[in-house]
């Protein structure tokens, strides 16, 4: 019976043990860190949805968010300020609870997509239809921005309110 010798179990441990150090190579993406507690208070309100249940506001006063980062992607795609919501419960049902993502050009007060999602289903803005970026004073307002469902059902959302953005350590033009 041949034993694998050393030289090939210790690069393969040194692997292993190095990748778990890391978290394994999982899906972070663009983003350096998770949303966290930011003591910034956040409210939308949803209309308009054919699942009436998601209709309502959604508030708290500690919005999770992460720290925003600028991603300048090769290819077609323009540079875009990014950042992280989570822990937007439904007033009067909490376990409805929304999250998301929104992008936005540096330097201007306009989204390239804002996605969300509440209790998985998720919808998707595409352009700054119905949102403007205050940079000045680290928010996202919606007015009646037509969110359409990212898989294909044909749903939409309606929403209306804030969103804050992490105000300390942005980057240029965040």
């Amino acid at each position: 019976m041949n034993k694998p010798s050393l030289r090939v179990i210790f690069p393969v441990t040194a692997l292993a043990l190095l990748l778990s150090a890391c978290g394994g190579g999982g899906d972070g993406g663009d983003f350096q860190n998770e949303p966290r507690g930011s003591l910034r208070a956040a409210s939308v309100t949803v209309a308009n949805s054919t699942d009436t249940s998601l209709n309502g506001g959604y508030a708290t006063s500690d919005v999770f968010l992460n720290d925003i980062v600028k991603v300048n992607p090769i290819g077609g795609e323009p540079e875009t300020c990014r950042m992280r919501f989570a822990n937007l419960p439904k007033t009067g049902t909490p376990q409805l609870i929304m999250d998301g993502e929104i992008r936005y050009k540096p330097g201007t007060t306009e989204t390239t997509v804002t996605t969300v999602s509440i209790n998985a289903i998720e919808f998707r803005l595409v352009g700054p239809a119905g949102a403007n970026v205050n940079r000045a004073t680290n928010v996202v307002t919606y007015a009646n921005a037509v969110f359409e469902s990212t898989q294909g059902t044909g749903r939409t959302i309606t929403l209306s309110g804030t969103i804050p953005l992490r105000a300390e350590n942005k980057p240029e033009g965040c």
